[in-house]
């Protein structure tokens, strides 16, 4: 009996083991990717806006949070989407005293610079790149067939 209860706890104890292990490498991994990637959006939205003459954005932690779970839930939803738009812009409202929002979302592009180089050549995408806003955040998440999700909040 001791034999056995013994085999169990040591099975169950590798299981354990290996499970948080490989959880927190990819965990580490993600987010490595979405905050390389998200740094070169920001980067590059900054860049067109300052060409243009506009003060650059500020990166907000509570735009980013935002725009992280939105991205989770179009990966989730396997959709690009603004759905709840109206709750995010409400939650900044509340939160940030924010007067002014909007966001642009995409779908399947591999790299930074084609996504801000696709949003820059749509109307609606480019006029909120270029608004009246001093504030961003943004999310990057891959679906299960290794393409992006995108969200980018802006507000004043």
């Amino acid at each position: 009996m001791k034999s056995t209860f013994l085999k169990y706890s040591i099975v169950l104890f590798i299981l354990f083991s290996v499970a948080s292990c490989s959880e927190d490498d990819s965990s580490e991994i993600n987010e490595t990717a979405q905050s390389g990637i998200t740094n070169e959006i920001f980067k590059r939205v900054n860049e067109h806006r300052e060409s243009i003459g506009l003060s650059q954005l500020v990166r907000d932690a509570s735009a980013d949070k935002l725009a992280v779970e939105h991205t989770q839930y179009m990966v989730f939803k396997n959709t690009a989407s603004h759905d709840n738009f109206k709750k995010r812009s409400n939650t900044l409202r509340a939160s940030e005293n924010a007067t002014g929002i909007s966001e642009n979302v995409a779908y399947g592009f591999p790299t930074a610079k084609s996504v801000v180089y696709t949003w820059l050549k749509s109307t609606g995408h480019k006029k909120n790149i270029e608004g009246d806003y001093t504030k961003t955040g943004i999310a990057a998440f891959k679906n299960s067939n290794n393409k992006y999700y995108f969200t980018q909040i802006f507000y004043k």
